[in-house]
């Protein structure tokens, strides 16, 4: 762009207009000749050929086409925006009325009152916008936060609001400066587990760590590119959380990234162990049964962790066979074995925490399997095992 102040032409008319501002006065603060000067290089600017004050015209009627844009689409804002309650961005669009009602195209084109402009978007306006280009930036962007918000059912909006005031203790409607990022971070999360449909925006521990990953680990997901096709800032806001999650090194950050709930836990009663003369006849069995008929004994006949971790312990066999036996137990009873060793020795298993070296053999097979799951199957497995806790005092 032009710097119109290094023109040599510049200065008299500057000093023309100038005059004009003063109108019979000769005193003028320095800091206002000086955003005249600035709004006068601004209108030049926005001018085509010809002479200053032809250039100085013609700048002021593209302005003016510009500022007649940016008001329908401030209209259209002002139409679709739902503030629930959140007064910063209420207030803020008030003042955005009066840049329309006081813009000065002749003397102050260049100026920028940020003060009142309490609302803060996902993506700031550059800082060396100035005038009509700050607001033509941020009513854009702010047009692409309201018409994704608008999409959202507003009842899941407030259902994580209310839980988002829970989780830091402070009222939204008076602390939240900017809430499209605060949805559109639990949308994207949603996309990418697959839930396209939701009834809720909040996630559990297991989804969050899920969405977390893949944020962290693929550079653009291919579930995401419908919506990035909508609107390039849609794009550039995901890019903003990739930097913020690449950051972090804890998988547990994932519970302070997304906003999520810890339903009730279900209590799960565990099944009684067999008695010892049923427990010992099936070994009996057990010992002289081929190899299929040994999977059919297992799997049909044991439904309580502790004597599967005792048949274990009594009946070696090669890794193979038991590779084979984890593959046809019921997926019910390998949520049981993990809860049962999470509380009987009071190991860490869960979706993240598969790679640990066991020091149980049991436990060692348990999680080689838990390992071997696609990984999309093994956080589905989770999400259920986290809905689950055993009574108390089931077993001792």
């Amino acid at each position: 762009m032009k710097n119109e102040i290094l023109d040599l032409a510049f200065y008299p008319f500057f000093m023309e207009k100038l005059q004009e501002r003063l109108s019979g006065s000769s005193v003028m603060p320095i800091d206002e000749a000086e955003r005249i000067q600035q709004s006068i290089a601004f209108v030049l600017e926005n001018g085509n050929e010809g002479s200053l004050p032809e250039r100085f015209e013609q700048g002021k009627e593209q302005l003016k086409q510009r500022l007649a844009r940016l008001k329908t689409l401030y209209l259209t804002i002002k139409e679709n925006y739902q503030s629930f309650g959140i007064e910063s961005l209420e207030e803020s669009l008030e003042e955005i009325w009066h840049f329309f009602t006081t813009y000065d195209l002749d003397y102050g084109a260049a100026e920028v009152d940020q003060a009142f402009l309490d609302y803060q978007l996902a993506e700031a306006v550059p800082a060396n916008y100035v005038g009509i280009e700050f607001y033509e930036c941020y009513l854009h962007n702010l047009a692409a936060e309201v018409f994704f918000l608008k999409s959202i059912p507003s009842v899941q909006i407030y259902e994580l609001l209310d839980q988002y005031q829970q989780k830091l203790g402070f009222d939204y409607r008076q602390d939240v400066n900017n809430l499209f990022e605060i949805v559109y971070r639990q949308m994207i999360g949603k996309l990418l587990i697959g839930k396209n449909q939701n009834t809720t925006l909040l996630f559990n521990r297991i989804e969050a760590q899920y969405a977390f990953g893949r944020i962290k680990n693929e550079n653009t997901p291919p579930e995401l590119n419908q919506l990035f096709e909508r609107s390039d800032y849609y794009h550039r806001i995901y890019q903003q959380f990739q930097v913020t999650v690449r950051q972090l090194k804890e998988a547990e950050s994932a519970v302070h990234f997304f906003i999520t709930t810890a339903p009730r836990k279900k209590q799960l009663e565990l099944p009684p162990t067999m008695p010892a003369a049923a427990f010992n006849r099936l070994l009996e069995a057990y010992s002289a049964a081929d190899y299929e008929e040994k999977i059919r004994l297992i799997t049909t006949n044991i439904s309580a962790p502790a004597d599967f971790e005792e048949y274990l312990n009594l009946s070696p066999e090669k890794p193979e066979f038991y590779k084979r036996l984890f593959k046809e137990l019921d997926k019910n009873f390998i949520m049981t074995l993990v809860l049962y060793f999470r509380k009987e020795y009071n190991y860490r298993i869960d979706v993240e925490n598969i790679d640990i070296k066991a020091n149980n053999d049991t436990l060692h097979l348990l999680k080689d399997y838990l390992k071997s799951l696609p990984k999309k199957e093994r956080f589905e497995l989770f999400a259920i095992i986290d809905e689950y806790q055993l009574v108390p005092n089931d077993y001792s």
